[in-house]
């Protein structure tokens, strides 16, 4: 009878697995009580049906079934099924990577609703064979008793999966599933009222897990160690049913517990398991193979979300991999943790009714069970008959260890080889929980939960044995991370609720209770409950799906728009909260991580999932008016929160550093690493660190969960509302509390020290959001695609000067790599300076340097045709701290910068005497600023770039204590080698340290510090004979040097072009308010009356209050506005993107900018209330404008640019006395010696990253650049001269017509042009006056003092900068220099001789018209200076004119770039042309003393004894022919006034017989030129060098090698006579003393000049009788510097050595015949001038070191 049910029960699933087997047989051995089938094949299609997943079973064996009926006591005893020897071996689907990316997304997802529903008929047909007459009750209910009590032992299941060289084996010794009792001990048990519970257990024992390679063939060669070894668990299912009666239990509760497990990877093993890693994600998401019902649920895929891979993640994953064959349980689990998408969830689903059917083995259950599911997805009539299924995965202990192998071969020539493995890194992980829960569809939620977890480091690395376990490192040096707590402080708690929980309620017999409501989740699953239940991490991910109208179902998602569909709302949350983590990043842990990340990326696998593009849809009906207020109503989004709780990371210093041989692989560069030293460990004590601290990180993101559906129907609308728009995007908020960083220190116990902070702690905020399925808003581009705002409320970052040494110290650890690893030696005073320790006295407080930023923000978001941001800057501050240093002193506080400042007022010192308002909190941002940039798109139409900037107010203290913060150097201590302890050294590191070569630390290493450097010369050549084992070298290589720079210049190259096609269509609007910079002469500390970090109160403080005020330089710098063409003023800070109202569409129309610069302007503060100017304030108006032509004759059709510049300049007015020249003398020299004390020290030495050429030996030592042997012509033919090609203005051909006998340098510049050019630069300046006051006290009067003034009126000057030349053109209108003196109660007024000094003939000192001749065009004076690059000039001035120009220009410019100075001629040749008009000068030494008493300095004392140290003499020459310029002066008449002293005149007797009182030197002409017509003979001290230039002919060769330079000086004309001031001085027109000019230039009335032009002319015709001395005679000069030939002495290109060819010579010729008159007035009057003159030198005597100041000594 009982048979009858039995056997086909059991034969049905005998059948449905196994092939060929005969039903007959298997009856009769059945009846017989035991049944032992051997060597049977497995139905694989049924399997691979079955399991729906994308393999494909190569083979499926089992060697031998035995089934066990006890029908004699069947109601007592197990039915036992055995499997002994089951084999598989998977691969996966060929097909499964191409079907995924042919087809889109919604046509994929129709495919898999109709294969699900395809799917499930055919199972039910397999499943169900005929249905018997059901039996009575008893035999129902024995029927159940054996059904929930059969065993299932499965002995020796072996499976292994292959995927390209990759070979994944498991083995289970064995593994049995039987029924337990209420303490979960074997029983018979039955389902009995009122518990209604069936428990049963599942043990698995011995899995191991195998990761190997294989060859080509197949064959493994080596075989890796097991991923897992020898792992045993256990599993307990837990089934509540409703009644006796349930086919399907109401509550399935299934949970695994493991004790241990350890994981262990290899450097081989890594790649292949991230592979298999990423099969397991792939899978997840339904990127590979056949099952896609995920995109019915949740859409397709969301891939954005996968980066969250949790730290311990691939262990869970692993242990689930592992079982997934063996254990039907783990079906529930989700294929990775850290992601649970609703569509794996139905997918697993379908299997729990196969699972509760095979322990209840009735067909029928089965049968109706399948009925009831189909009914429940009928969406019309919903049943509640999902069971709640909970899956848990519980271990106490897991470890993952990585090990690197070496290969070493067996003895055996077959046997695979063994390979040696080095554990280096373990990652361990404390009571990790994995809880599932679901029901149905509707509801699903997967937590995760780690105790504890840490990191540490094992062994040795890259031979560095630094944990080895001879060198007695604690534990805690050796664990680089650490999060949450351990299980011994924890508790189990990570058990709680679980069947493993004695304290739960199934183990209690009570029934659980579920919380199976979204709101009621949240409430009890709080992150802090979270993280009270576990210390490390817990993430929870809910989904749940309701029905808004009651009714329903859950897979109403799938059903077709046009039905009437009832509106599931879908919701998706993930939270993850990250426990007290603490990261100790130190040389063990970065090296290990880092070789890992290597060993990860050694290996190339196709991926599995090509990302496809988007296709936009389309002909896409529009969205119907219900669906879009449904969506308005409830739009289904994911959200994720990340939250991170007291995050520490801490980064000490490297104790090694051979980074240089990983991170070139990590860069992805390929180099072959040289040899490696191998430093021998000592470990550091104590080891500076820097740690940075965060008290709390919040991440939030969100993204529509149907992104394609949503944007299709949003963009169908017209103007969809801000709502639907707002969930188009994915939203990233990332908010940071607390962050702070500092420097620590670990010390000799291991333990850190105290946090000293250097940035203080803060927080701030980013958002952002990205437009999803960017291809289908290409057409809207109104629609932005990505923004992002950040905000930081405060930023401050503060240091001491050793602090920052340190930093410097610890980052250069890092970034420069020690090839033998010597340790780096550290000043042990630096080290104290800054981890002082409390109560020992401190030499004295050093400042603090403190920077804070406040109310930062920025906008950016991104269009299709425009790219923009914005931002503001609310203020910046900067001072220095420095503590008090007696008891109970106060910190001074002196400020640095504060922006934004009121500096409106501050361009004249009136400001210090008016009230000043204080700075208001309402004050605007320092900084505003708009961009926006058109995108690169099709259309290249497009407007152009704008840029609006707005600079509030600055005022800047650049103090004295700044130097001294930054001139700090440690003390003078010991620099410690970081050594080990001396001791006893084993005997295994005394023989290491034979072996390496070169690896002993050197007994000195020159470190960083200028202070450690060795003074002495033996010393230091010891150093640096041993430097070659130890040059740092940088962590990341650069190229060779010669490649390097080739790269930067091509850079270059693209950078400028970038950069010009931004510029030329900017709209540009900037304005900069004045900047005001005070340098005082000593530290100016704020008061503590005023708000601290306001400089101008500080400096007005100090000014009304201190007696000693320092002396102060203010420079007020302009306030600056610069303007594009055509554009009106908008508000710097915009809205965006915004609009501007005439944009630039055509290129190069943003030019001409104009920019205005207004009130610049510098005077000085002194003490007792002084305050004096200095430049009074003047500005600017200028036009700038760039044209570029791309280049025809350059291949890569470079650009060429152009720029000129036009400015016109207010008048300068310059006031000057002594005490302000001592003041800026001061100041000079306290910067000038900072800066050399700065570049001594070391901390501005940059290492140039131009290679130096290597300098070829000289064959002679004089080559001939021209390359042809040119007759030696002393002056070279005329050319005629060509305007310069770039100005403008026609300048007349006569203009330069005194030089026309020679070439100049100027005219042969002007044939260059620009055709070489990579940028040219052409400037005009123009000046109306220049006005320089100069105040000194009279010496000879008290209370008088002195005023000398100098007028230049009509400046003007250009500028012409080409790649090859530089030429600079100055003219003068007219040049005056009048002296006043003021007298107390007087006012000003001229000074002695109508107080005139010198006086350009415009307006003729005498009425007598000495010269005749027309006025020349130029006004007074010309100047014109040339700079010529050598090569590009030297043929030029020497080859014949006929050559054409142009082909000598670009042969010269190839050979520039062949031989970069490989010839040792000067680079440059410079010239001098200079012409000017008549002028008068009358001289009086007395005055010039006084007025040089102006510029004379006294040397302050701290500066004095630092000059006394016997310097090396100099020996470099400075009047050679190589470095003085080509010099051209014409001038026209000078004439020399030398009056008598007004003072000393005794009144004339006879009024009429007045006595000449004035000595007159008239000078006809000034000519000179750097070529002699009769030219020195040269007394020759190396004459191989000369002989050889002169037979090469490039002797007379300006800027050759060897240049015999001659200048003459010509004197023309010469005479001296005596006349009478009287009749020599100039008509004052009723000008009383102390009318200013500018008066003068008022009251011209050119009406009445005429009227009155008789008398002009009357006055016109005065004569001034002259008395001869000596008549004319001319003089000529000729003189030639010495001639130095510079040898470069080795091809490192050292200091070239100067070889002295030719000295000095000079010769004087009087050119014609001399005739002397005098008589006794006149030498009375020499005698008296010569008297009066050296009265002047009587100023008492002064030092040595004044002396030399210009002036200190008037020629007479």
């Amino acid at each position: 009878m009982l048979e009858s049910y039995v056997t086909p029960l059991l034969m049905s699933y005998v059948n449905k697995y196994i092939k060929n087997l005969k039903p007959s047989d298997l009856q009769l051995s059945l009846w017989g009580g035991d049944v032992v089938l051997s060597k049977l094949d497995l139905k694989l299609d049924v399997l691979e049906q079955e399991l729906m997943l994308p393999f494909t079973f190569m083979s499926g064996h089992i060697h031998e079934l035995r089934i066990h009926v006890p029908w004699t006591k069947l109601g007592s005893e197990p039915v036992v099924i055995t499997i002994n020897t089951m084999e598989c071996i998977l691969k996966l689907k060929d097909g499964a990577q191409d079907d995924h990316e042919s087809g889109s997304s919604s046509a994929s997802r129709s495919v898999s609703d109709s294969s699900k529903t395809m799917a499930k008929p055919r199972r039910l047909q397999q499943a169900a064979p005929s249905d018997p007459d059901l039996p009575p009750g008893y035999v129902q209910s024995l029927i159940r008793r054996v059904v929930n009590n059969v065993d299932i032992v499965v002995n020796n299941l072996i499976l292994k999966y292959v995927e390209d060289d990759i070979v994944l084996s498991v083995n289970i010794t064995s593994a049995e599933c039987y029924t337990v009792d209420d303490i979960w001990e074997r029983a018979f048990m039955d389902i009995t009222a009122p518990e209604l519970v069936l428990r049963k257990v599942i043990n698995f024992a011995d899995c191991t897990v195998c990761l190997d390679k294989r060859n080509a063939s197949g064959k493994i060669e080596f075989y890796q160690d097991p991923l897992l070894y020898k792992c045993s668990f256990r599993t307990r299912l837990h089934f509540t049913y409703d009644n006796i009666n349930s086919k399907i239990p109401s509550v399935i509760k299934i949970q695994t517990m493991v004790e241990s497990l350890k994981l262990s990877i290899t450097d081989q093993q890594l790649p292949m398991f991230i592979r298999i890693l990423e099969l397991i994600i792939a899978l997840y998401y339904g990127e590979i193979g056949g099952h896609k019902e995920g995109e019915g649920e949740e859409g397709s895929g969301h891939v954005s979300e996968a980066g969250a891979i949790l730290p311990g993640m691939d262990i869970d994953m692993e242990s689930q991999g592992t079982s997934q064959y063996s254990s039907p349980d783990l079906y529930m689990l989700p294929g990775s943790p850290e992601e649970t998408d609703q569509g794996w969830v139905s997918w697993a689903w379908s299997f729990v009714p196969a699972i509760v059917a095979t322990e209840e083995g009735s067909e029928e259950g089965f049968y109706q069970q399948r009925e009831t599911r189909n009914i429940s997805n009928n969406p019309q009539q919903h049943t509640p008959k999902d069971p709640i299924v909970s899956v848990g995965f519980y271990c106490t202990k897991a470890s993952v260890t990585f090990k690197l192998t070496e290969t070493q071969s067996e003895s055996s020539y077959y046997s695979p080889q063994k390979v040696k493995s080095r554990e280096v890194l373990c990652l361990e992980q404390e009571g990790i929980t994995i809880e599932v829960l679901m029901m149905g569809e509707p509801f699903f939620d997967c937590q995760i939960g780690f105790v504890g977890c840490r990191a540490l480091c094992l062994k040795g690395i890259m031979g560095v044995r630094d944990f080895e376990e001879n060198m007695n490192r604690c534990e805690e040096d050796a664990v680089f991370f650490s999060c949450g707590d351990s299980l011994s402080s924890k508790g189990m708690t990570y058990l709680t609720n679980s069947l493993f929980d004695y304290r739960s309620p199934e183990n209690n017999g009570v029934r659980a209770e579920f919380i199976l409501e979204a709101a009621n989740h949240k409430e009890t699953y709080t992150e802090i409950a979270g993280m009270q239940r576990f210390g490390a991490f817990y993430m929870d991910y809910l989904y749940t799906m309701e029905n808004s109208s009651g009714k329903g179902s859950q897979d109403s998602s799938v059903v077709s728009m046009e039905e009437e569909v009832p509106i599931v709302q879908e919701t998706s949350i993930k939270r993850l909260v990250v426990g007290p983590l603490n990261i100790r990043l130190h040389s063990g842990a970065v090296h290990r991580i880092l070789k890992m990340v290597t060993c990860a990326m050694d290996h190339e696998y196709e991926p599995y999932c090509k990302p496809h593009p988007e296709i936009v849809e389309e002909s896409h009906s529009p969205a119907t008016p219900e669906e879009i207020s449904n969506l308005e109503e409830f739009i289904p989004t994911r959200l994720m929160s990340l939250t991170l709780l007291q995050v520490s990371v801490t980064i000490s210093m490297a104790e090694f550093n051979l980074l240089h041989t990983l991170m070139p692989i990590i860069m992805g560069q390929k180099t072959v690493p040289g040899p490696v030293n191998i430093p021998v460990f000592q470990s550091v004590r104590p080891l500076p660190a820097l740690q940075f601290q965060v008290e709390r990180v919040n991440v939030e993101h969100s993204v529509p969960m149907y992104a394609p559906d949503l944007v299709s129907t949003v963009i169908s609308l017209s103007q969809p509302s801000d709502n639907l728009l707002h969930h188009c995007y994915a939203h990233l908020c990332l908010k940071v509390f607390g962050f702070q960083a500092g420097l620590t220190c670990q010390d000799n116990t291991g333990g850190f020290l105290p946090l000293i902070p250097i940035i203080p702690s803060f927080s701030t905020a980013l958002y952002g959001k990205l437009i999803q399925m960017p291809t289908y808003w290409s057409k809207r581009s109104s629609v932005p695609s990505t923004e992002c705002i950040f905000e930081l409320p405060h930023f401050t970052i503060q240091a001491t000067r050793a602090q920052t040494l340190l930093l410097q110290a610890i980052c250069q650890s890092w970034t420069h790599s020690v090839i033998n690893g010597a340790p780096l030696t550290l000043s042990e005073s630096l080290l104290k300076e800054v981890y002082k320790t409390s109560g020992v006295k401190s030499q004295g407080p050093s400042s603090t340097l403190e920077g804070s930023i406040q109310n930062l923000e920025l906008k950016f978001c991104s269009r299709a045709t425009v790219k923009c941001a914005s931002g503001t800057v609310g203020s910046i501050k900067m001072c220095a701290r420095t503590p008090g240093s007696g008891e109970g002193a106060k910190e001074k506080l002196v400020p640095l910068i504060q922006g934004p400042s009121d500096t409106k007022e501050l361009y004249m010192s009136r400001w210090l005497n008016e009230i000043r308002k204080p700075e208001s909190l309402l004050a605007p941002d320092l900084l505003a600023f708009s961009i926006q940039v058109p995108q690169q798109g099709d259309d290249c139409r497009n407007s152009g770039a704008v840029l609006l900037v707005s600079v509030q107010g600055i005022a800047v203290n650049v103090d004295p204590v700044f130097c001294t913060w930054l001139l700090y150097q440690p003390h003078r201590g010991s620099s410690r080698q970081q050594q080990q302890n001396p001791g006893t050294v084993p005997l295994a590191k005394k023989r290491e340290d034979e072996m390496s070569v070169g690896s002993t630390p050197l007994a000195k290493q020159p470190s960083n510090q200028a202070s450690d450097y060795a003074s002495s010369p033996v010393k230091t050549k010891t150093v640096t004979e041993s430097r070659p084992l130890s040059i740092p070298m940088k962590v990341v290589p650069d190229r060779t040097a010669v490649e390097a720079w080739t790269a930067s210049e091509e850079r270059m190259k693209e950078l400028i072009a970038h950069a010009w096609d931004a510029v030329k269509r900017l709209t540009l609007q900037m304005e900069l308010q004045s900047c005001c910079v005070f340098l005082p002469n000593d530290s100016l500390a704020s008061p503590s009356t005023i708000i601290s970090g306001d400089i101008p109160g500080t400096v007005r403080s100090w000014y009304h209050n201190q007696v000693s005020m320092p002396g102060t330089l203010v420079v007020c710098l302009p306030q600056i506005s610069v303007l594009s063409a055509g554009h009106k003023y908008m508000e710097p800070l915009q809205e965006l993107p915004f609009v501007v109202s005439k944009p630039i569409l055509d290129e190069g129309d943003a030019f001409p900018w104009t920019v205005s610069l207004s009130q610049f302007s510098v005077y000085t503060l002194l003490g007792q209330q002084q305050s004096l100017s200095l430049l009074e304030p003047m500005g600017c108006t200028s036009t700038l404008a760039v044209t570029s032509h791309k280049l025809q004759s350059c291949s890569e059709g470079r650009h060429s640019f152009v720029v000129c510049l036009h400015v016109d300049l207010q008048p300068i007015h310059v006031k000057c006395s002594n005490p302000q020249v001592q003041l800026l003398y001061e100041l000079l020299l306290s910067w000038s010696s900072t800066w050399a004390r700065l570049q001594r020290s070391g901390i501005l030495r940059q290492t140039s990253n131009i290679p130096e050429p290597a300098c070829a030996a000289l064959s002679s030592p004089v080559r001939s650049s021209a390359g042809t042997a040119l007759p030696d012509t002393s002056t070279c033919s005329p050319s005629a001269d060509f305007g310069s090609p770039t100005e403008g203005d026609s300048v007349p051909a006569g203009d330069d017509s005194q030089f026309a006998d020679t070439v100049t340098l100027e005219q042969k510049t002007n044939n260059i042009g620009g055709t070489s050019g990579k940028v040219s630069l052409w400037m005009q300046w123009m000046l109306p006056k220049i006005t320089v006051k100069l105040f000194a006290p009279d010496p000879t009067t008290k209370k008088t003092e002195i005023c000398v003034i100098s007028e230049l009126e009509d400046l003007s000057a250009s500028v012409d900068v080409q790649d090859v030349y530089t030429k600079i053109k100055c003219k003068v209108g007219s040049f005056n220099i009048d002296h006043y003196r003021c007298r107390p109660r007087q006012g000003w007024q001229f000074g002695h001789y109508e107080g005139l000094l010198l006086q350009c003939r415009e307006t003729a000192v005498t009425a007598a018209k000495v010269l005749e001749g027309s006025h020349q065009q130029h006004g007074f004076l010309s100047i014109t200076y040339t700079q010529a690059v050598t090569k590009n000039v030297r043929h030029k001035l020497t080859t014949r004119p006929e050559r054409p120009t142009r082909s000598g220009a670009t042969t010269a410019s190839q050979r520039v770039t062949t031989e970069p100075l490989a010839d040792s001629s000067p680079q440059y040749l410079r010239e001098i042309l200079l012409t000017a008009q008549p002028f008068d000068v009358v001289l009086f030494c007395p005055l010039l003393a006084t007025v040089a008493g102006v510029f004379q300095v006294t040397v302050p004392r701290r500066y004095k004894e630092r000059g006394k140290s016997g310097g090396q003499p100099m020996r470099s020459h400075t009047l050679t022919s190589r470095c003085l310029p080509l010099i051209y002066i014409n001038t026209s008449v000078i004439r020399v006034f030398f009056p008598r002293a007004q003072e000393n005149k005794t009144p004339p007797v006879n009024p009429h017989m007045k006595k000449e009182d004035t000595l007159v030197l008239k000078l006809g002409s000034l000519g000179m030129a750097p070529q002699a017509d009769n030219p020195l003979t040269r007394t020759v001290l190396r004459k191989d060098i000369y002989q050889r230039a002169l037979n090469l002919g490039i002797l007379r060769d300006p800027g050759s090698e060897v240049e015999d330079r001659q200048y003459q000086v010509d004197l023309q004309s010469i005479n001296i006579g005596t006349a009478q001031w009287e009749q020599l001085k100039p008509e004052k027109e009723g000008n009383k003393g102390g009318v200013s000019a500018e008066s003068e230039r008022s009251s011209q009335n050119p009406a009445l000049e005429w009227n009155m032009a008789s008398s002009i002319r009357r006055h016109q015709e005065r004569r001034a009788i002259l008395t001869p001395i000596l008549t004319d005679f001319s003089v000529r000069v000729t003189a030639a510097p010495a001639i130095i030939f510079s040898k470069n002495l080795s091809t490192d290109c050292g200091q070239p050595e100067e070889v002295v060819v030719c000295g000095h010579s000079l010769e004087v010729n009087v050119t014609s015949s001399l005739d002397f008159y005098l008589s006794i007035d006149q030498v009375q009057l020499l005698q008296q001038l010569l008297r009066d003159n050296m009265v002047g030198m009587d100023v008492p005597e002064q030092s040595a070191e004044d002396r030399e100041l210009p002036g200190a000594i008037c020629p007479v």
